[in-house]
């Protein structure tokens, strides 16, 4: 009687922090990349949808990320240039409350989409003067190339270690989800509030 009386109150606890974080929850900027060529930030949105007799679902998180970069190069070969560009990416997979402030994900990060569109590109030729590059057009689809290349490599080391969440709390009325991935804090505000 006593191990089913626990395991009743541990589904009840599950289902209680299903239902407080069903819905789509919007980060503010993170850095995503912060090296001495290159800064990137990812404004993130978490979308848990619910089935109907789990305390579980879907998942889809989605990104729009701002990246920045300057790469030198041989006065033989090319100028110095900065490039700034946008992206979006896509990742979907399943997630289950399994107490009052654990969560379990399983994203399928081999299928993970990370979009690029080459004609919005900005590319500086000279690093000082932010003079255009005299011929960008030529570079724009290799440059998109290679961000996407290295967004995709930070982003999938970012949700293969997105496995488990942590102390996940809804506060505030429902308007912010906190939870801890390893030892690292985020913070998500509920973009459709329920008013009460």
């Amino acid at each position: 009687m006593a191990i089913a009386a626990i395991a009743f109150t541990g589904c009840n606890e599950a289902d209680r922090l299903a239902s407080k974080v069903t819905g789509t929850w919007s980060s503010t900027p993170q850095m995503l990349v912060n090296d001495a060529g290159s800064q990137a930030t990812i404004v993130e949105s978490i979308t848990f949808e619910r089935d109907s007799d789990t305390a579980g679902g879907g998942i889809i998180i989605t990104g729009l990320i701002s990246s920045t970069g300057a790469m030198t190069g041989s006065d033989a070969v090319m100028q110095p240039f900065e490039m700034a560009a946008s992206a979006r990416s896509t990742v979907r997979g399943t997630w289950r409350a399994v107490d009052d402030d654990e969560i379990m994900l399983t994203l399928d990060v081999a299928a993970m989409t990370v979009d690029i569109d080459p004609s919005a590109l900005v590319i500086s030729g000279n690093v000082i003067s932010g003079d255009t590059q005299s011929d960008p057009e030529t570079l724009k689809p290799q440059m998109a190339a290679m961000v996407q290349a290295a967004l995709r490599r930070q982003l999938t080391a970012r949700y293969t270690e997105m496995t488990k969440l942590d102390d996940v709390k809804v506060k505030d009325n429902d308007t912010v989800l906190k939870f801890e991935v390893g030892k690292k804090d985020f913070v998500y505000s509920n973009q459709a509030p329920v008013t009460k």
